[in-house]
């Protein structure tokens, strides 16, 4: 619409706790959409997805992150508060798989690249998950500082940013 009105509004979370504060529901990082599927994160409560040409909630799920998700048109990934990297299926949000490996690591959000889910953390890593099980695949060093932000993809090169002010690129081979 031209005005700007409201077209549909759809819950990702409720609101909980004793005060305005801790009831505040805010929707955290990158959105992931695939066709009219569009899934998000709400900080520290749940994922979940929305048919966003009906507007009608197709699932949520509890979950405690605090950085954005993104997706493929079969899974879903997020990063925990505690570092457990979860994929979702899309259609229905059951668990696909789970992974602890990274826990405790301060994470970025993830990135789908290719076979891969890159994820980066606070010791300067950028760490590959295969998309299919969450095991590792590959770790790439940067300088040792955090990385700064959820890595982005710039044609085929896998871009990350330390707190350092380092920016590096990787290519596939």
């Amino acid at each position: 619409p031209s005005n700007g009105s409201i077209r549909w509004e759809a819950p990702i979370a409720s609101p909980r706790g004793i005060n305005d504060v801790e009831r505040l529901v805010d929707l955290v990082g990158r959105v992931s959409r695939d066709g009219d599927n569009v899934c998000a994160r709400a900080f520290q409560a749940s994922v979940g997805c929305v048919n966003a040409v009906r507007g009608s909630l197709l699932w949520t799920k509890p979950a405690n992150g605090v950085q954005g998700i993104h997706g493929d048109d079969r899974l879903l990934f997020g990063t925990e508060a505690d570092g457990t990297v979860i994929a979702w299926r899309r259609t229905d949000g059951e668990r696909a798989w789970s992974t602890d490996r990274l826990r405790y690591r301060s994470l970025t959000a993830p990135l789908v690249v290719g076979r891969s889910v890159a994820i980066g953390d606070f010791t300067g890593f950028i760490h590959l998950l295969s998309r299919e099980d969450g095991s590792l695949l590959n770790r790439l060093p940067t300088d040792g500082s955090a990385i700064a932000a959820a890595p982005v993809l710039a044609g085929n090169t896998l871009i990350a940013v330390t707190h350092n002010g380092g920016i590096y690129g990787f290519q596939p081979e």
